[in-house]
């Protein structure tokens, strides 16, 4: 979920920060911003306890980012990209700050859980109702072409549809009373579903070197990027960044960066599903293992609402930080 108090709490923090340096600066005038600077004005509380969240963390990501302080040149840019996130494969933030004349960007998460990437489709509807979702009728997603480039192969299709077709309803009042029970949801659906994703995962790996840039660049995006997530116990705002492409911390004039710049993997070591607390297997995550340090999780879970019923959402995650990336913390401001 996105902290959208702490979206425009962030946007105020660099105003203010670039007014007080005398920095010109142009926020994007559209729908998106007048969304969010409406939200700040109605919410007084919120949004004192925001701007002292976002300030400090603010302060310390300007110190690494020289290129906000040009004066020379077009005006810098600031824009909300949270309405976009679905269409804009290629970031992953809600805020992008940008100098088109010296094609510099990078972009700000701020979401309730830094980990979560990104979700992913399973069949050709995402939003519709449960029912609609795995019914054979619609077309089995191919994640392989959409992320890859490359379609998924015809023993991943083939997996799918059997599993679609065991658990076609015939009768409706039947259907909705199995879908209420969790264990035939998992046994006959998602952990299936996930098994044979997982056996498609390596095939695709196998012929396609470049497959683990791929898939990183499509669940992060290809603009790297700083989030944040305050730590209400402890109150403070911990900052960490993605810098695989090398966007973040640029020093003008100079090859060096003040935020170390992470390799993406180029190998995949192992695919399994996902063990808990006490060693045993998931039936919902499917984890994929990398070289350097790198690993993503797919998920598969159940979601229910009066207005859609019951559906299945799919998450991709991170179960540890890339090793290499930046990580900080700050204080928040004092109360005033």
């Amino acid at each position: 979920m996105i902290n959208k108090i702490l979206v425009e709490a962030t946007v105020k923090a660099f105003k203010t920060i670039l007014e007080r340096e005398g920095v010109p600066y142009d926020i994007r005038s559209d729908a998106e911003s007048k969304y969010f600077m409406q939200l700040w004005e109605d919410t007084d509380e919120d949004r004192n306890l925001a701007f002292r969240q976002a300030m400090p963390a603010v302060e310390r990501i300007a110190s690494k980012e020289p290129y906000l302080f040009l004066k020379d040149g077009d005006p810098l840019v600031i824009r909300l990209n949270y309405l976009d996130r679905e269409l804009e494969r290629d970031s992953f933030g809600e805020i992008m700050l940008e100098r088109p004349d010296k094609d510099w960007r990078f972009t700000i998460s701020i979401k309730d859980d830094a980990n979560v990437l990104t979700t992913m489709p399973l069949a050709d509807r995402t939003r519709d109702n449960f029912m609609d979702h795995v019914n054979v009728s619609n077309e089995i997603d191919d994640f392989g072409d959409r992320i890859f480039g490359v379609p998924c192969s015809n023993e991943y299709f083939d997996e799918v549809n059997d599993i679609l077709q065991r658990i076609d309803p015939s009768r409706k009042e039947e259907w909705a009373e199995k879908l209420m029970d969790d264990d035939f949801v998992y046994d006959n659906i998602i952990t299936p579903i996930l098994g044979a994703m997982g056996r498609e995962f390596p095939r695709i790996f196998e012929y396609h070197p470049e497959a683990p840039k791929k898939l990183l660049d499509y669940f992060y995006g290809t603009i790297d990027y700083y989030f944040l997530k305050p730590i209400k116990e402890l109150k403070i705002t911990r900052i960490g960044a993605v810098n695989a492409h090398g966007g973040l911390g640029c020093i003008p004039n100079n090859r060096n960066h003040y935020v170390p710049v992470i390799v993406y993997p180029t190998k995949l070591y192992d695919v399994r599903f996902a063990t808990g607390k006490y060693g045993e297997l998931s039936k919902d995550t499917l984890q994929l293992t990398f070289d350097g340090g790198w690993s993503i999780c797919i998920n598969i879970h159940t979601t229910y609402t009066e207005e859609a019923g019951r559906f299945l959402g799919v998450n991709v995650y991170l179960p540890v930080t890339p090793f290499g990336s930046y990580r900080d913390q700050v204080a928040w401001s004092d109360e005033k």
